[in-house]
């Protein structure tokens, strides 16, 4: 299993995304018939026309499956832009992609100050608890979870699934699926908080390593703040960890540069688990 995080367009995704999402629970034509009056784009038109020729009255189960994928798809996790006829696709940047697993241990260095990334089976562990019931303020590792803050008024894993993972409790204002989103906001709030997060790890792997300095200290928080375009050729950091650890540095480099990039086009991010390997970037 793969996970793709991409930017979003914060207020397309506020105006037209989650009201559209929340009335079609109850209401898919009618949630329909209103997306249709704001879309420019050609594709998102027809998928939207497919399924109003064939809908009975009623939610989510009174339309077509297969289209309805599509369109959530479409409309999630593609950046959109305001048009002369309506909302449009607007040129797309490549994305984060990456094993789910391996990126989810990467997120958990940056924001968990507990987690075990020198210990494999005890990581293992954690990750395994977490993409299950993934915990709330643990930023870009709740986003990669699945988790969803702000709350949605859907349960989200029944508007679009690919793995099947999802709760929903109004009650305890928590839900998680097989994708989630983070607004502007939010993403802001990342990049603010990077560089401590950034120096509380590698201060951890010094203590770690036992060491009373880390001679690349300074290239590798450098790279990880994009200050410098390329990491260290060689590190002591994270050596003796396993054949993975060695790309750790460089992979933690590309999150944080998504993170930075979002935050500074006031983008939010979108994240989706995907069925295979095959992913879309």
């Amino acid at each position: 299993m793969d996970v793709v995080l991409r930017p979003i367009n914060d207020r397309f995704f506020h105006e037209q995304v989650l009201p559209f999402l929340s009335r079609a629970m109850g209401d898919a034509s009618g949630a329909l018939e209103s997306l249709l009056e704001t879309l420019g784009d050609g594709q998102a038109r027809m998928l939207c026309e497919r399924m109003l020729a064939t809908a009975v009255p009623g939610g989510l189960g009174s339309v077509d499956a297969d289209p309805w994928s599509d369109l959530v798809d479409r409309l999630a996790f593609l950046p959109w832009k305001e048009g002369p006829t309506g909302w449009e696709v607007g040129a797309q940047h490549a994305g984060y992609a990456d094993a789910w697993d391996e990126a989810l241990h990467l997120s958990l260095m940056l924001e968990e100050p507990n987690y075990p990334y020198w210990d494999s089976k005890g990581a293992r562990e954690v990750r395994d608890g977490f993409r299950f019931r993934p915990l709330a303020d643990m930023g870009l590792a709740s986003l990669l979870a699945g988790h969803w803050d702000p709350f949605p008024e859907f349960p989200p894993d029944r508007v679009f699934v690919t793995q099947g993972r999802g709760e929903y409790f109004p009650t305890e204002r928590f839900a998680f699926a097989d994708w989630a989103w983070r607004p502007a906001r939010a993403v802001a709030h990342w990049q603010v908080n990077l560089p401590r997060k950034l120096e509380r790890l590698i201060a951890r792997e010094q203590e770690r390593m036992r060491l009373p300095s880390l001679p690349e200290k300074d290239e590798v928080l450098g790279y990880w703040l994009g200050k410098l375009p390329q990491p260290p050729p060689l590190t002591v950091a994270f050596s003796g960890l396993g054949p993975r650890a060695a790309s750790w540095i460089r992979e933690l480099g590309a999150l944080t540069t998504h993170i930075r990039q979002a935050a500074m086009a006031r983008q939010g991010l979108a994240a989706l688990v995907t069925k295979g390997s095959t992913v879309r970037v």
